[in-house]
């Protein structure tokens, strides 16, 4: 609505410009007088021209989106980007197509170049003042300071129109044509990205409204390695806290020694409202296995490379979203893979556990290549291991007679898509009490050639050196023993592991969308597209 109201006033100014005569007279009537070349005024004024250049103010905006796109900010990074290119571009074709020529005792050379109409500064001040007034309200920025921008927003916007009026580079309708697109830009920009508009009257709505105090409370657990910026994600925090009422969080950061084991058992036994989880797979993994059966809810903040169980179960990736997520989100119970190493003491998994050549490959990947290149890196590990030998391997599935195979792949899945969105097992369900295992027997180049090509183009057609089994319970053995993984970790070697499957073991908060489509049936693969359609439909 917001958008539409400023398309139609600028439209409707717009022909009034060009068509209307009293508006044309009343330009000509409310022209500045020409200001004394080198007098005091003139100067001051010159120098604010040259200050609040277009060009500086986009430059700005494109230095946030980078640091926002740093910080995981996705959303706001492309709203960010879109409002430079609405806003100059946008303007610039205005100028060339209304072709108005500016008032004959323009002062300022330097800033009055080129066509008049709609003011190229006045859009810029406009669309700068509400791409920073969104960047404060995406970083969850207090009351007090969005209260300051917003006055410093309307001072800014007022100076910049007075600056061009007293220069003579602009007529008065310039003016408001300026102020009327750069806000249809700048909220256009916000809306196609997914970012709420920082509309005025609501800031002065929160500062009157006292939300009702609760007595709820949210444990944060975070790796310090994959939360890039952690002031900004802990002031997040505390904003939606505070907004809503709830108590302080509990602080609880990961160790090299303890991915946050620890962290999520004193979380469990102070019985908290809500577990926050920011970290990458490994970090996600514990959380959830210590959090199995508790019935507290959990709030999954991407953090890392992989992202598997955010992937597949169709959380967003960027930060503001998933926060928005986890405490406007609802419930879904989902299962988790309660697994056993060598018979020795059970832990749950999310995702994926393997033995051979996949543990190898995650093992192999180097951490700065992915911190650079992100999962593309898993595919440089896959080609230095491509001769990694096959493994002697019995597999059985629930009662079922044994399947015995010379195996290169193994795997167990409670989700089927992994890095680079493949889907191993397309119609694997995170609520269907089922685990999905996936043994691959290639013999040669050629059969491996094969059998990517079919898990790739997801063909559903029998092969004998591809087996996809199902069950609820799962016990490989491999002779040698070999590394294995659980959600992309690797952990250390085996030669067994038993898996079964614990039914909606971990209440996580999901999208509505999300937990609609699961309840209707839908398989993980199906829910990473329906999250892409649905960020689609709120992009637009």
């Amino acid at each position: 609505m917001i958008a539409v109201a400023l398309l139609v006033g600028f439209v409707g100014w717009t022909l009034l410009v060009a068509y209307w005569p009293p508006i044309q007279a009343l330009d000509q009537r409310l022209v500045a007088k020409p200001l004394t070349h080198g007098s005091v005024v003139a100067q001051i004024a010159s120098a604010f021209a040259l200050l609040t250049w277009p060009g500086l103010e986009y430059l700005t905006l494109l230095a946030i989106s980078i640091w926002a796109f740093r910080r995981r900010l996705r959303q706001l990074a492309v709203s960010l980007v879109l409002i430079v290119l609405l806003a100059w571009g946008g303007g610039f074709l205005l100028r060339l197509a209304f072709a108005r020529p500016r008032p004959e005792n323009a002062l300022d050379l330097i800033t009055s170049l080129g066509y008049a109409y709609p003011s190229g500064h006045l859009v810029s001040a406009v669309a700068f003042c509400i791409g920073i007034g969104a960047t404060l309200n995406v970083t969850r920025q207090t009351v007090r300071a969005r209260s300051i921008w917003l006055a410093s927003s309307f001072a800014i916007v007022t100076a910049v129109a007075v600056d061009r009026w007293i220069l003579g580079a602009h007529w008065v309708s310039d003016i408001v044509g300026g102020i009327l697109y750069g806000s249809l830009a700048a909220c256009t920009a916000l809306l196609i990205a997914g970012i709420a508009v920082p509309v005025p009257h609501e800031l002065v709505t929160e500062l009157l409204t006292t939300p009702e105090p609760t007595r709820k409370r949210c444990a944060v657990i975070y790796n310090p390695a994959k939360v890039t910026d952690w002031v900004t994600f802990r002031r997040h925090v505390d904003y939606e806290l505070s907004s809503r009422g709830w108590e302080r969080a509990l602080w609880l950061e990961t160790t090299i020694d303890d991915p946050g084991r620890a962290m999520a058992d004193r979380a469990v036994s102070e019985r908290v409202d809500l577990v926050l989880g920011a970290g990458g797979d490994g970090t996600v993994r514990v959380i959830c296995d210590r959090l199995a059966g508790s019935g507290i809810p959990f709030g999954l903040i991407p953090a890392g490379t992989g992202n598997l169980l955010a992937k597949n179960i169709g959380i967003p990736l960027d930060e503001a979203a998933a926060l928005d997520v986890a405490f406007d989100g609802v419930d879904k119970p989902i299962d988790l893979v309660r697994i056993s190493v060598d018979d020795g003491p059970p832990e749950h998994f999310a995702v994926m556990a393997g033995i051979g050549i996949d543990a190898v490959i995650m093992e192999g990947t180097n951490p700065d290549l992915k911190r650079a290149v992100g999962p593309a890196a898993y595919f440089v590990s896959a080609a230095k291991h491509a001769n990694h030998p096959a493994l002697h391997a019995t597999i059985r599935v629930d009662r079922e007679p044994p399947l015995r195979r010379r195996a290169h792949v193994l795997v167990i899945g409670n989700v089927g898509v992994v890095t680079g969105n493949i889907a191993l097992m397309p119609q694997a369900r995170p609520d269907d009490a089922t685990l999905d295992v996936l043994v691959a027997s290639p013999r040669g180049p050629r059969d491996w050639a094969r059998l990517i090509t079919k898990v790739v183009a997801r063909q559903n057609r029998e092969d004998d050196q591809l087996d996809r089994l199902t069950g609820a319970r799962v016990r490989i053995s491999v002779d040698p023993p070999d590394s294995y993984q659980l959600d992309g970790d690797t952990i250390g070697v085996c030669s067994s592991m038993t898996a079964e499957v614990a039914p909606g073991a971990l209440v996580l908060r999901v999208p509505r969308a999300i937990r609609r489509a699961i309840e209707q049936g839908a398989s993980t693969l199906e829910l990473a597209e329906i999250a892409e359609q649905e960020a689609a439909t709120e992009s637009r």
